[in-house]
């Protein structure tokens, strides 16, 4: 201590307390021992707060890269590292490891200390630091005995070597300002974990305050330590509150704090009432709230505190309680239906002609003992394949009858047509007179159908046509006697061009009635969607069933109709092509989003395999992608287990698709037949799958009109595969190039 002396050490340990923080206080050391010692650059290196390294804290005269670094504790080849953790003063001219203390050829390194606090690194004995620095030229300088209840706390770095003196002195100040400086490190770390807190306390006040939902924190008295802003709005009196907010505030402490009491008595805040009711200080209307509580313990105060979070049920309960208004009205409608029922069966009951009653859709819903005989047969009644087929009979004449009825806008309708009587074989001519029931909005609900034998009136007219008939007959032979062979020849041409124009006749009025055709469905189905939804009035399960019925007929009849049109247009040359560009990637998504539903119901395998050089070709979208649905959904119809998949690739002059699948496959014989139009290979009408028998034979027609084509190969049993290919420009000359194809005979 001779250098500066007594009053000197404390001036300077003064000045240390003094400074504004600590790095300017590590500055104003670290130029005192530069001084002190006589170097020009020197470096303070001090243990970071997870006591993982030792980080640069102060420096003079040198200027490290980047401004910062540190070197990790668990780095024992740094000389730096070793002085800071054993406590010993070092000396060297070895390089000292990172790049940033290259210019430190000879250098002098003094030990920093703390005193000893919990989770304070140990420090290294002389001994381990000795056996470190045995291998390099490294010198252990006398060190004073390490002092009781310290622990290392950095070093500094001070350039090139000074007389002992000045070392020893630089050493001895170091250690009297090192627990200083820790304190000084203590306080700043104290400083930023306050403003750290602070910050904190601030978001999670901001936080709890933008809750929609009362937040209270309670003590054992029930008395409200703190609350939100949205609980302070509810039960806390303003200055500047009308007569009529504080009453309602008053009467929400009332029943908040009777609320908490009667929770407290039934086992605490968990375990007692969950609702509580207040008032709108605003508004003035009653609020419902569900209470969440959850004790907080000692963290709030001394006493036990809870913390109540008050959810507004108020909607939620309103809905309830309309909910189940609704569920009694249509309990009570159910009842008043059920009775309507009763009496209307005991008037058909009581009737000698068979009756039917049947909804908007056609199908049956209610008929009496008459009827059933014709449309019914029970169970406990032996059934013959026959009679089965003479009930089915039945029910197709009466249902197609109902069906086009229900099209139309006429209130009643009359018709005769032949049924057969299960039971005998026997035919029954009867005369239908059918009616239309509406609601209020003149829409028709129902159909009733009376059923008038005319078995004695159709005999008579029998006979009447046998006379009739036989002397037409009589008159044709006469006719045929007398007439020429030319007439004849003339008369079977003349008939052959006129069943050529009819057939074009008619494929012309289907293509050109395609809309008439599709509205009066599409209503069907968007009436019904309505209905389902509850747009048009409640209906209950019964009535929903019966409407996805309804509508799931309509779709499917006008899929059929879609089918039948389709190929009209195509044979009245009414079928335009809209042009242009297409990605095959993008109509395989469409296609497999449409038949999705389809393959999932069976538990298909369905994969797509897009090649990604395939070109984007000029054709018509809506056809390819119709090509493509009619394909893959016939490829999902017909396999009930396995895999569906689709592939394109590129080939010569345009790209080729593949649509295979592991169904049930096509016989050989059968593989041209399935082109051709209404044709399936299963003609039965106990067929298995359904259809119109036009979707290959469109399929074709559309390939054709795009240049394209299509073929198949199938081993029957285990499955089919079909080619389509596509040119990628279609070759059209003009709008008028393409015509209906002619009819040979």
């Amino acid at each position: 201590m001779a250098v500066l002396g007594d009053r000197s050490i404390a001036g300077l340990l003064s000045a240390l307390a003094e400074a504004p923080d600590f790095r300017a206080a590590a500055s104003f050391l670290l130029a005192q021992l530069a001084d002190l010692v006589g170097v020009r650059r020197a470096l303070m290196l001090r243990l970071d707060a997870s006591h993982e390294n030792v980080e640069l804290v102060a420096a003079i005269g040198h200027d490290p890269d980047g401004g910062e670094f540190a070197i990790p504790l668990s780095d024992l080849s740094s000389p730096l590292v070793i002085s800071a953790l054993a406590l010993v003063r070092i000396e060297g001219t070895s390089p000292l490891g990172p790049r940033v203390l290259a210019g430190f050829e000879r250098w002098l390194a003094l030990p920093m200390s703390q005193p000893r606090y919990r989770g304070a690194p140990g420090a290294m004995s002389a001994e381990r630091a000795a056996e470190l620095l045995a291998s390099r030229t490294i010198a252990v300088l006398p060190t004073p005995e390490r002092r009781l209840g310290v622990a290392p706390a950095g070093v500094v770095l001070l350039d090139g070597p000074g007389d002992p003196t000045s070392i020893d002195e630089a050493g001895e100040i170091l250690g009297l300002a090192s627990p200083l400086m820790g304190r000084l490190a203590a306080l700043e770390d104290a400083r930023d974990n306050t403003e750290r807190l602070s910050q904190q306390r601030d978001r999670l006040t901001l936080m709890v305050d933008s809750l929609p939902d009362p937040v209270v924190i309670t003590n054992a008295a029930n008395d409200i330590i703190t609350q939100n802003h949205r609980a302070d709005r509810l039960i806390h009196v303003r200055d500047d509150d009308s007569p009529g907010r504080r009453r309602a505030i008053e009467l929400n402490n009332l029943l908040f704090t009777s609320f908490l009491s009667k929770a407290a008595m039934m086992g605490g805040a968990q375990s007692g009432p969950r609702e509580l009711n207040l008032v709108d200080p605003d508004e003035g209307n009653d609020l419902l709230f569900e209470v969440l509580a959850h004790p907080l313990g000692e963290r709030v105060g001394p006493e036990d505190a809870v913390l109540s979070v008050l959810r507004d049920v108020t909607d939620l309960r309103r809905a309830a309680n309309e909910l189940e208004r609704q569920v009694q009205r249509v309990r009570q409608a159910e009842i008043s239906v059920r009775g309507e029922r009763d009496r209307l069966n005991l008037v058909l009951e009581n009737v000698a002609d068979p009756i039917l009653v049947t909804d908007e859709r056609s199908n049956i819903i209610l008929m009496n003992d008459q009827a059933e005989q014709l449309f019914q047969m029970t169970e406990a009644e032996a059934r013959t394949r026959a009679q089965l087929a003479a009930v089915r009979g039945n029910d197709t004449k009466f249902t197609s009858f109902i069906s086009e009825f229900a099209l139309l806008d006429d209130d009643s309708r009359r018709e005769r047509m032949t049924l057969v009587f299960p039971r005998t074989g026997l035919e029954l001519p009867v005369e239908v007179v059918s009616g239309k029931v509406k609601n209020e909005r003149g829409e028709p609900i129902a159909i009733v159908s009376v059923l008038h034998d005319l078995t004695k009136q159709v005999e008579n007219e029998r006979l009447y046509e046998a006379l009739k008939q036989f002397n037409n007959e009589l008159e044709q032979r006469i006719r045929e006697a007398t007439a020429d062979l030319a007439e004849q020849n003339a008369r079977l041409q003349w008939q052959s061009q006129e069943v050529e124009r009819a057939n074009k006749l008619k494929s012309e009025f289907l293509a050109s009635m395609s809309h008439e055709l599709r509205t009066p469905i599409n209503a069907l189905i968007g009436y019904s969607a309505l209905l389902l939804d509850g747009v048009l009035g409640e209906v209950n399960p019964r009535q929903s069933d019966a409407l996805m019925r309804g509508r799931a007929a309509a779709e499917h009849l006008l899929a059929l109709i879609n089918d039948i049109l389709d190929l009209a247009k195509i044979e009245a040359g009414k079928m335009p092509l809209h042009l242009e560009d297409v990605s095959l990637r993008e109509v395989t998504t469409e296609v497999t989003q449409q038949i999705e539903p389809m393959v999932r119901k069976k538990k298909l395998e369905y994969a797509i395999d897009v090649s990604p050089d395939c070109p984007t070709i000029y054709s018509d979208r809506t056809k390819i992608k119709q090509v493509l649905l009619n394909l893959v959904s016939n490829a999902a119809k017909f396999t009930n287990k396995g895999h569906v998949s689709v592939s394109a690739q590129c080939t010569a002059g345009g790209v080729r698709i593949e649509v295979s699948d592991s169904g049930i496959g096509i016989r050989q014989s059968d593989l041209q037949a399935i082109w051709e139009d209404f044709r399936q290979v299963d003609q039965s009408r106990t067929r298995e799958f359904g259809g119109t028998g036009l979707g290959l034979s469109i399929t074709r027609k559309l390939l054709e009109r795009l240049g394209g084509s299509v073929t198949v190969q199938s081993t029957y049993g285990e499955g089919s595969t079909f080619s389509v290919f596509l040119p990628v420009r279609v070759p059209v000359a003009g709008p008028s190039e393409y015509q209906a194809p002619s009819v040979s005979v």
